[in-house]
């Protein structure tokens, strides 16, 4: 999820000199529209956070998996300038839903000992896709054209990873399942612990936004 959705994103550049040149328009009036995208997406963060803790969280990642898709096949129709600045927001709205939050509380759900090298492993798919999807971009661009590498682009999302997605994740576990081997009993006591698999338990946010290491967090993704 993460690898398609940050290679989608950061594809951008690849496209802005083709897609000016066919209409005419300013360089900076269509980057206008990924920087509202951009607001849009930081400040919808913390409401992709709370639908994720408030619903099931592969349902809420998945419909912003597809929202994304949607919106990357619609580049590929715009017509208008104020289409793309559209488009965009879409996409932001879709890819913000589909955000790290969602893939924390899955990976959260999952794993207990384990859990900072499972969120590594997750996080590192952003980087991933930055760098395979971008040049995947540019070839289809330099070859094809810039309608046809949006195509290619949804098409990534909405016929391989949208699936992928719906088949192989699973929120948390369930009945008779258990975190990590290596946490399936609980200490001494050797019987089973399911509430360390639920990564609600700990904090509320009252209670981390009286810490130190919730802000300098904070204020380090806001810079």
């Amino acid at each position: 999820m993460l690898f398609g959705g940050a290679g989608s994103r950061f594809s951008f550049g690849i496209f802005l000199k083709p897609v000016t040149e066919e209409f005419d328009w300013t360089r900076g009036s269509l980057a206008g529209a990924i920087a509202i995208a951009g607001l849009a997406t930081g400040g919808l963060r913390p409401v992709a956070g709370m639908l994720a803790d408030r619903y099931d969280p592969k349902t809420v990642a998945a419909t912003g998996v597809a929202i994304g898709g949607l919106a990357l096949a619609g580049m590929s129709a715009v017509q208008e300038l104020w289409h793309a600045y559209v488009v965009f927001i879409v996409m932001g709205i879709g890819f913000t839903v589909a955000s790290p939050g969602a893939v924390a509380k899955i990976v959260g759900a999952w794993f207990t000992r384990r859990r900072a090298l499972a969120m590594s492993i997750a996080g590192s798919g952003s980087a991933v896709g930055e760098t395979a999807l971008v040049p995947v971009a540019a070839i289809a661009v330099a070859f094809i054209g810039w309608r046809e590498g949006y195509l290619i682009l949804a098409g990534i999302l909405l016929v391989l990873i949208l699936p992928l997605m719906v088949l192989l994740i699973k929120s948390r576990p369930g009945p008779g399942e258990h975190a990590d081997e290596a946490d399936r009993k609980n200490g001494s006591t050797g019987e089973f612990n399911d509430d360390m698999a639920n990564p609600n338990i700990g904090m509320s946010l009252a209670q981390a936004c009286r810490t130190g290491l919730f802000w300098r967090l904070t204020i380090g993704f806001f810079i």
